[in-house]
């Protein structure tokens, strides 16, 4: 699309943002300017304030909060505050990271008009609009269904919809795959780029992992940790010329870009530019075969001290509502090691994990936890051995800051407060939240509660951590310094059971991989094993990890088959 840059429809001018209460501003003196048809990456370290920019540009802010707004944002000429409320809502739509946050009714249809009768839609147009904006995002068939049966990838395509049902000028995209599986993230990313390319909306894309939204993004806006802009500029600039200033920030770069510079310092990649792509990254490569050995970034696999088996799952069966979530389960956990599970969005992680850390009792079968069944435990011997750390962090919040909510196991414990101090702000730096040791957890972005969540339990040194999705939200450091926090647990004989859609982790951390696909294990063993099997990796919604993808791409160049990248 021939971008119209002679006149912008949005622009932010000395925009800075600030909680009540706060001295110091989430943004500050932000100014870019969105121009029709454009799509635009905003990108930061966690805690920048790139959620809240977006709350701000379609007035959710400082409306909802208690907090500060300066500066100017327009909307083709006209001022963001001389719209009425819920208008501007129409021409600018925002799909959420969590797009449960944004439903308030019980199906597809019914939540899907709810936005178009606020509207004022006519009556008579309403059905025609629906099953538009449905078919948009392959949703038809799933017009009367309940919306608390719709997968997590689903539930996305839906929030989307409901946007799209309003036509806006502009559509903003939170984090819109950070809650989905890997082939449920493509599949959006690929329905967002064909929606680009038959509407004439302008796209701004607040993401981490960026390399299914390259190809379809015109420009990057920057965010420092400070919350200020960094860099404005186009796509090829800001990863060539910027590459280094970026990741010194903690922003993550397009896996290309990443394997380019490390390349580049290794003396084997040859290429002028940094490469965007696998295809420019392979045409620099002096020796494709011997550089994927440099690239790769595998932690050496750790030995289980003793082959000690601490958890042991035997034929764990769970029902609700007459329905089995989980059926038949059966592996184990040594001490000493890593073990992920992986699975399309409703296999039933969560709620496996939710069972080996005793928050729900199985319908049938047994887990044993160091040797006696998890059901003799008492709660206060079980929780000083065994941690758990939530989806949604918020479920696990108790105290007013973030300084007290590390504290408050160890008071529990009487611990000397001399002690807590020492050990709360070691482990505030360990997570990059020193800075935050006043706030609520609440007023902390996702990533930075995510951090809060693990930085809780870590402190107490349990000999097993549960964890769902702990990375989920982080920037490039942040995700870097908890998995290394999670490899010094390990190290010294602790275990780790953690829930990921991050082939990454798998790839680089895991000694064990547990797939699940409808409430069933389909896999249970190495993940250099699994790459390799393609029916397990379809049916449960991954992708292999980008070495493997790299690995396959070389291979097929070398072999003269023509390389489709996607």
């Amino acid at each position: 699309m021939e971008l119209q840059h002679n006149r912008h429809i949005l622009k932010t001018e000395q925009l800075s943002f600030r909680y009540e209460d706060v001295k110091k501003p989430i943004l500050k003196d932000v100014q870019f300017s969105l121009y029709p048809g454009e799509a635009v990456l905003l990108l930061g370290p966690s805690g920048s304030g790139k959620s809240t920019l977006a709350f701000c540009l379609n007035k959710l802010y400082p409306e909802a909060v208690d907090g500060k707004l300066d500066g100017t944002i327009s909307f083709k000429g006209k001022m963001l505050e001389e719209f009425g409320p819920g208008e501007i809502n129409q021409y600018i739509g925002i799909v959420f990271q969590d797009p449960e946050s944004q439903f308030c009714m019980t199906t597809v249809e019914d939540e899907l008009a709810f936005g178009l009768e606020n509207m004022k839609t006519p009556p008579e147009e309403i059905e025609s609009k629906i099953d538009e904006a449905l078919e948009l995002v392959h949703l038809l068939p799933y017009k009367h269904s309940l919306i608390h049966t719709l997968s997590g990838g689903q539930k996305q395509k839906l929030a989307l919809a409901c946007v799209l049902s309003l036509k806006p000028d502009i559509l903003i995209l939170d984090e819109p795959t950070a809650n989905l599986d890997p082939a449920s993230s493509y599949e959006l990313t690929r329905i967002i780029k064909e929606l680009k390319e038959n509407q004439a909306f302008s796209l701004l894309i607040i993401e981490h992992k960026l390399d299914d939204w390259i190809d379809l993004t015109d420009r990057c806006v920057v965010l420092n940790k400070e919350g200020e802009i960094l860099f404005n500029g186009s796509t090829a600039e800001c990863f060539n010329q910027y590459a280094e200033e970026l990741l010194h920030e903690g922003i993550w770069l397009p896996s290309a870009v990443r394997a380019g510079l490390l390349g580049k310092k290794e003396g084997i990649y040859k290429g002028e530019k940094l490469p965007l792509s696998d295809r420019e990254l392979i045409a620099g490569l002096a020796n494709p075969f011997c550089a994927l050995q440099i690239l790769d970034n595998r932690k050496k696999k750790h030995q289980a001290h003793e082959e000690q088996i601490i958890l042991s799952a035997e034929n764990l069966t769970f029902n609700k509502a007459g329905k089995d979530l989980l059926r038949n389960i059966s592996f184990s956990v040594k001490k000493g090691e890593f073990v992920a599970i992986a699975g399309s969005n409703g296999s039933g992680k969560t709620t496996l994990s939710r069972l080996l850390a005793g928050l729900y009792p199985p319908s049938k079968g047994n887990i044993l936890f160091y040797d006696s069944s998890l059901s003799q435990w008492k709660e206060k011997e079980l929780r000083q051995k065994l941690a758990y750390v939530f989806q949604n962090p918020e479920h696990q919040f108790i105290a007013d800051s973030v300084y007290d909510e590390i504290a408050f196991s160890l008071k529990i414990q009487q611990i000397p407060d001399a002690d807590i101090q020492k050990t709360v702000q070691a482990a505030l730096l360990q997570v990059d939240l020193l800075q935050c040791a006043d706030l609520h957890p609440f007023s902390l972005s996702q990533g930075q509660k995510r951090r809060l969540s693990v930085a809780s339990v870590l402190v107490n040194d349990q000999e097993l951590l549960l964890l769902d999705e702990p990375t989920f939200g982080q920037d490039a450091r942040t995700s870097g310094e908890l998995m290394k926090l999670l490899e010094t647990k390990i190290q010294s004989g602790g275990s780790v059971v953690m829930i990921t859609h991050d082939m990454e982790i798998l790839h680089s951390y895991a000694d064990k991989v547990i797939v699940l696909s409808e409430g069933e294990k389909i896999y249970d063993g190495l993940p250099d094993a699994l790459w390799k099997k393609d029916e397990i990796m379809k049916i449960a919604s991954l992708k292999v990890p980008y070495l493997e993808k790299l690995r396959n791409d070389i291979g097929s160049i070398a072999r003269g088959k023509k390389l489709v990248l996607t």
